[in-house]
């Protein structure tokens, strides 16, 4: 049996998936396992990946029936069969060094692990709003201590919720991150599936975090996140990654989606993960969604989207009624909130525009054709620098 299952949902995105296939099945190791569930209608993926049909650790899956984002996930978790199991996108990869540190999971005991993202690539078609094609065909790696932290799962959620459960910084996490098979199998039996709502990322971490005492962070590149043209990454940086919910292509795949009236009612980053992270804890804890910020969420949402205020102004009175509260407080909440938020991201942007190139002071190497190469590009990197995972503690 695999230790490690890599786990891929993808739609209509081969000319990426086959190199992030490529890239995974690159590892030369038996203990590995690669997941593939397609759902795709341009027929593209199913011939571009026979030439690596005959790896046995490759389960590729096609299923001809249009499937939300969150079900496309959730079977293809289903699938896997190793002891831990990383998600990751049909952009992403995964570095050489990650049987290691399921190794070292097995061997200490540890549930969970999340590794900081310290390497992450554009590919060529990658666009952003201020600086074009400033970032493409770039892989960016930072700079990392190799420290391993031991992390409290409840303190994590408790400041996930208190910062309206905005990303999944802080909590365990299975996209980007490794957890061990049984833990997930828990969250399925509990709530009946891996991930609800319309986030699968978030909804993995709070499903995660309620199931474990603790979890390691690691400070050490695991995985190589990618940002295609296309892709919610890409959609966010050219500011497009925001809607009717009726309109969004993301969306509508969702038969019979719910959304609570306390979330505002429109397409976001921000309103996404909320989303999600209700659906998710209203399955997991009774009472724990009263400890949800929602003053912060809407404080986010003005700052970021204030075009959707009407939606906004919505919810707000939707979680006045329903807690029985004073809707002047809950403005002036609001208010001095958001403000906080505006002020944070005047001084955010204003520290940016000292370094104003893409790159913006850090280190990246160019010309890097696909996430395959970008992979290897990582691993020669780090020999050159003499960095190992085995040998963390020497790394300089």
């Amino acid at each position: 049996m695999p230790i490690l299952s890599i786990v891929v949902a993808t739609h209509n995105r081969s000319n990426y998936a086959i190199f992030a296939a490529k890239s995974v099945l690159s590892i030369e190791s038996e203990l590995i396992e690669l997941i593939i569930h397609d759902t795709s209608t341009d027929g593209r993926l199913v011939i571009d990946i026979e030439e690596i049909t005959k790896d046995s650790r490759l389960h590729y899956h096609y299923c001809n029936v249009r499937l939300s984002m969150t079900e496309n996930h959730n079977r293809a978790l289903s699938l896997a069969t190793g002891e831990y199991v990383c998600l990751i996108g049909d952009d992403d990869t995964v570095t050489s060094e990650i049987l290691d540190a399921v190794q070292w999971a097995i061997e200490n005991n540890v549930d969970a692990i999340s590794p900081r993202v310290v390497a992450n690539y554009a590919w060529p078609d990658f666009l952003s709003k201020t600086f074009g094609s400033g970032h493409s065909s770039r892989i960016y790696i930072d700079s990392f201590s190799s420290d391993i932290s031991q992390m409290q799962s409840a303190s994590g959620l408790n400041n996930s919720l208190r910062a309206a459960c905005q990303g999944t910084d802080g909590l365990p996490k299975i996209y980007h991150g490794i957890v061990k098979r049984s833990v997930m199998e828990k969250v399925k039996e509990k709530t009946g599936n891996y991930f609800h709502g319309v986030s699968p990322d978030v909804s993995g971490a709070l499903g995660i975090a309620s199931m474990i005492d603790s979890f390691v962070l690691i400070d050490y590149p695991l995985t190589i996140p990618g940002a295609a043209g296309n892709s919610n990454t890409g959609r966010s940086a050219m500011n497009a990654h925001r809607g009717r919910l009726e309109d969004d292509p993301h969306i509508k795949p969702y038969k019979d989606l719910i959304w609570p009236p306390l979330i505002p009612r429109f397409f976001s980053v921000e309103t996404v993960w909320s989303q999600a992270a209700y659906e998710t804890l209203s399955r997991l804890y009774d009472g724990k969604l009263n400890e949800f910020n929602y003053i912060h969420l809407y404080s986010i949402c003005l700052v970021n989207h204030p075009d959707y205020f009407n939606e906004i102004f919505n919810a707000i009175v939707v979680y006045k009624n329903q807690f029985k509260l004073n809707i002047i407080i809950v403005l002036l909440k609001i208010f001095f909130n958001a403000m906080s938020i505006s002020i944070r991201k005047i001084i955010r942007l204003s520290k940016r525009a000292l370094k104003p190139t893409a790159a913006g002071g850090r280190f990246f190497i160019p010309d890097v054709k696909n996430i395959f190469e970008a992979s290897q590009i990582l691993k020669n990197y780090l020999n050159s620098k003499s960095m190992s995972f085995k040998n963390r503690g020497k790394n300089v």
